[in-house]
């Protein structure tokens, strides 16, 4: 029991350390393609985002002064820190307050079976 333990200690170390080269590995590949980019594009590009420069990747033709007019807007903000909401009717407190006062109200006279 202890040996299967130790060889499952060793497999999961080792693949932890497989991920981590994995992420290292994708970081660098990240930053030459950014490099490429900003060669592409000229010196102007440098102050885009990924984002902006993965976008401008995608047009069929760019032009130096769209890149530079770019560079000069402000990059937009992330989508991990957009909040999500969520939907007002999904909510408990919704269900609950209905004009019964009642979760089982469907408005009707009918009642929900559950």
């Amino acid at each position: 029991m202890a040996e299967a333990i130790s060889q499952l200690e060793k497999q999961v170390a080792s693949q932890k350390a497989e991920l981590e080269y994995a992420r290292l590995k994708i970081q660098v590949l990240e930053e030459r393609l950014r490099l490429q980019r900003i060669q592409k594009y000229g010196p102007s590009s440098e102050k885009l985002s990924n984002v902006q420069l993965e976008l401008l990747e995608q047009e069929p033709g760019v032009s130096r002064e769209e890149v530079v007019a770019e560079s000069e807007r402000k990059a937009p903000p992330p989508v991990t820190e957009q909040k999500k909401r969520k939907h007002p009717g999904t909510s408990d407190s919704a269900r609950d307050s209905s004009p019964c006062g009642t979760g089982d109200c469907l408005h009707g006279g009918a009642v929900r079976m559950r």
